[in-house]
């Protein structure tokens, strides 16, 4: 019943938002509707920015004169993860590149996300927390607005609460080494929809003994178990990388080429948010011919970019602390809108209220983890917590849900007596 009303709720504001059969949005979008264009072709996990027909959809329309200018004969690329783009392939090979197709499918995950945080809630604070954590988090504007992009925010979202629904619901009866492979299993599928999650294999040590074939019980059988599913997930495409690349960079090359916008003197500037880097190497590798549109140049670029990121960071220890928290700081600062900004404390109340319960543990760490990732990273504007959003406002209606029951237990007991007379 949930996931069918949050469904309907994300498709009628898609429709509603007149941009349902829309072209992918400019920016990070458009990355994604390119490689997953090539994979649905079969030329492989690249850029062809050339193709007329991979073009033919955003010609005529405004805020697309970057993406048009770029000319180019295919060639690989290590710089997006690769869930969405395979996904999205997936959708084209089905629908012949139908825009709307993966919107309404986009709808149908965050509606995942909405039913899972729901199941959640009511582990901790009962029935009646499951339709008013469903009602919170369909009132959110920015899972709304994500949920009608081509963006990652979805997956992940999705993936998150069905990851910390996993450890509510195992920490009911006792683990189980199927348990620990599906947990893994969900953490390696994690990781291949952004990079920033890698500090979540932390949470598979949160994972209890488990018994094995003849009924003992085994303290590292369940977190090798889930450590092992979560490189058999990613592994293959950390090798791709690797290979592709020439060079060790197995999560791909987003992060050394975005460095210093997370460390260094622009990074100051900016107060930790990402802004956009024109420079570091750019120039020096023009001098050297090497064609911007291609695996070489992105290899090398990112070389160039990390090696000045790293040797700001041992010279600068103190402003490399200072970014971290400003990275954090971006992702959690007021913004004027309540009572989303209060979203984050309120969940960490919420997880003190519930520290006594088996998985309030786990769900802790993956807060702490995410938050960890951002400082170790840029900040994002707030983007790179969306994902937590709907686990947080589980555990916040979870504790309204119970406070709530506390409160009236005692006007309950008073009308029992009462009708008793």
């Amino acid at each position: 019943m949930i996931f069918a009303v949050a469904l309907a709720t994300y498709v009628s504001r898609a429709h509603d938002s007149g941009r349902l059969a829309n072209p992918p949005e400019p920016g990070d979008s458009h990355d994604y509707d390119a490689i997953a264009y090539n994979l649905w072709k079969l030329r492989g996990y690249g850029y062809y920015w050339s193709d007329p027909e991979y073009r033919a959809p955003y010609i005529g329309r405004s805020g697309y004169r970057s993406l048009l200018s770029r000319e180019s004969e295919y060639y690989p690329t290590a710089y997006r993860p690769p869930l969405l783009p395979v996904v999205l392939s997936a959708v084209y090979a089905v629908t012949d590149r139908n825009f709307a197709a993966w919107r309404l499918l986009n709808c149908a995950i965050f509606a995942g996300a909405v039913t899972l945080a729901a199941a959640i809630a009511a582990h901790f604070g009962g029935l009646l927390a499951a339709p008013l954590t469903a009602w919170v988090v369909l009132q959110s504007p920015q899972l709304t607005r994500y949920s009608q992009m081509f963006m990652t925010e979805g997956l992940a979202a999705l993936l998150v609460t069905l990851l910390a629904y996993l450890f509510v619901r195992n920490s009911r009866r006792p683990w189980t080494t199927r348990a620990a492979l599906g947990c893994g299993l969900v953490l390696g599928t994690l990781l291949a929809s952004r990079s920033i999650f890698a500090l979540w294999i932390l949470l598979a040590f949160m994972i209890p003994p488990v018994q094995d074939a003849s009924g003992a019980r085994r303290v590292w059988l369940g977190k090798a178990v889930c450590v092992l599913a979560c490189f058999l997930v990613i592994s293959p495409w950390w090798i791709r990388n690797i290979l592709v690349t020439g060079a060790f960079m197995p999560t791909g090359t987003q992060a050394p080429l975005n460095l210093p916008m997370g460390f260094g003197p622009r990074a100051l500037k900016y107060e930790g948010i990402w802004r956009s880097n024109p420079g570091d190497g750019t120039e020096e590798l023009r001098e050297a011919n090497v064609n911007p549109f291609s695996m070489e140049y992105e290899v090398r670029l990112a070389q160039i970019r990390s090696g000045i990121a790293l040797k700001w960071m041992r010279e600068n220890p103190v402003d490399v602390l200072r970014l971290m928290w400003l990275h954090v700081w971006q992702e959690v600062r007021p913004r004027g809108r309540m009572p989303w900004d209060a979203l984050l404390p309120a969940g960490c109340v919420a997880l003190l209220f519930f520290r006594r319960t088996r998985p309030a543990g786990a769900l802790a760490i993956m807060l702490f983890a995410q938050l960890m990732s951002v400082a170790l990273t840029w900040g994002a504007g707030g983007r790179f917590l969306v994902p937590v959003h709907p686990l947080l406002m589980a555990l916040v209606c979870a504790m309204a849900a119970a406070l709530a029951v506390r409160a009236g237990a005692p006007v309950l007991r008073a009308a029992r007596a009462w009708a008793g007379q």
